[in-house]
């Protein structure tokens, strides 16, 4: 039985209506009992209703769990605590640091249990783990890894909250194995994503590929960057000092409460035409150098089909902590209709700044 926790949120749907699609049976599940069973109803799936203190019970049956309910720095803990319990296999789409550090520091229990843990199933981080995965595979002695997405123009209200509860906090970066706090957008550079832009300005920012590209590859020194309109790199600078108000919880309570009320995610329209763009590389071995870039599907669009195969076939992962990539290879995110993977040719677009 494989089952989605979270099954009626935005990014949820779309799952959920992927599964529909490819026929794929699913049990639909959440804390909303409204929202369940209209769902449910709606698809003629299975609803389970239940919160997160009542995870056990809820997960109870399930060979797969897939948790869609963000933020999931909220939400992970008892449901992997659930999983581990039951033997469940636990996925999620989370794009969080800290959810990927404390999921990865649980693989000996995992292991111990015989549960594959795989968070980050979605854009990010398959598309930017499975190129780390490939650009690592074609350098001798891997040493500095560099990725950079392109910033999406319209986010889900949980990714809105996610962006909200990241405000006022330190980037992060990994320097020779470690996790490395840096403040926010430390440092740009350029990149270009192939898309008739040429290169852009990119700035660092914390994604979960610290943790999961480490993983994947074995490199020691990360960084990763997103292509941030102005306005909102002017306003990442500017929080290394106004971090105390940003992190206030009134702050944070009136952002939420707007980003919910904002935030609607791409329509139908915007998930068929708009792309995903990442880019990547890898240094080794006498400053060898490869760079290479992919371009997927709308972001939100790519994750319903991301997290819909990878819920499909995570009994085939060896148990304990997984990445996309190690679960099912740096090429699964190319096994997608619509993702080109090109290598760029390595000139000037090549910086040196370690």
């Amino acid at each position: 039985m494989l089952l989605i926790y979270g099954s009626y949120g935005y990014t949820g749907r779309l799952v959920v209506e992927e599964c529909e699609r490819r026929g794929v049976d699913v049990v639909v599940a959440g804390r909303d009992t409204e929202k369940v069973e209209k769902q449910a109803e709606r698809w003629g799936y299975e609803g389970r209703v239940f919160s997160l203190d009542g995870a056990e019970e809820g997960v109870e049956g399930a060979d797969s769990v897939l948790n869609c309910a963000g933020p999931f720095s909220k939400t992970h803990g008892a449901l992997v605590d659930a999983c581990l319990e039951e033997g469940a296999d636990y996925l999620d789409i989370t794009g969080e640091v800290d959810v990927f550090e404390s999921i990865a520091c649980r693989d000996g229990e995992a292991r111990d249990a015989d549960v594959t843990l795989v968070p980050g199933v979605g854009f990010d981080v398959v598309p930017s783990d499975c190129l780390a995965a490939y650009l690592a595979d074609g350098v001798e002695e891997s040493s500095y890894l560099a990725l950079a997405l392109r910033s999406l123009p319209n986010v889900s209200p949980g990714t809105a909250r996610t962006v909200v509860e990241s405000l006022g906090k330190n980037g992060v970066v990994r320097r020779d194995g470690e996790l490395q706090e840096v403040p926010p957008a430390w440092k740009t550079r350029h990149a270009d994503f192939g898309d008739g832009r040429g290169k852009v300005e990119v700035t660092t920012m914390p994604l979960g590929d610290v943790v999961t590209a480490y993983r994947s590859t074995g490199i020691e020194n990360i960084e990763c960057y997103v292509d941030l309109p102005r306005p909102a790199r002017l306003l990442a600078r500017t929080s290394r000092y106004t971090a105390p108000l940003l992190r206030a919880k009134p702050t944070q309570s009136l952002l939420k409460t707007i980003a919910d009320a904002v935030a609607e995610g791409p329509d139908e329209k915007e998930r068929v035409e708009e792309t995903g763009n990442v880019w990547g590389e890898v240094r080794g071995k006498d400053d060898e150098t490869k760079i290479a870039r992919l371009r997927t599907p709308e972001p939100y669009a790519l994750t319903a089909r991301t997290a819909t195969a990878a819920l499909e076939r995570v009994d085939e992962a060896a148990s304990g902590y997984q990445t996309p990539a190690t679960a099912f290879g740096a090429d699964f995110i190319v096994e997608f209709e619509g993702v080109e993977r090109e290598d760029v040719e390595v000139g000037a677009e090549v910086e040196v700044d370690m």
